[in-house]
């Protein structure tokens, strides 16, 4: 389904938290979706691949992995449920 027909009920970066929520909205059987984004985009990714890539080097390596931003979406008539599920 598509996005604009739904609600965010959350964003985080934690996949642990995302998967929390996730957890409760099945077992109250209300369906949801995820979506994630990058922060650091494909052509931003391409660069340091190559980067790393002629310093023969491990990527990110002593560094740390660049953030996902998930973001979970719900049907509007579950969204109210939803939230005082989650929150």
């Amino acid at each position: 389904m598509f996005v604009i027909f739904k609600k965010r009920l959350a964003i985080d970066t934690s996949s642990e938290a995302i998967r929390r929520m996730t957890d409760i909205l099945e077992d109250n059987g209300i369906k949801y979706e995820i979506r994630t984004i990058r922060s650091r985009g494909s052509i931003g990714t391409a660069l340091d691949a190559q980067a790393y890539a002629r310093g023969n080097l491990a990527m990110y390596k002593g560094s740390s992995q660049p953030s996902m931003v998930y973001q979970l979406y719900v049907d509007r008539k579950d969204f109210e449920r939803a939230k005082d599920l989650i929150y």
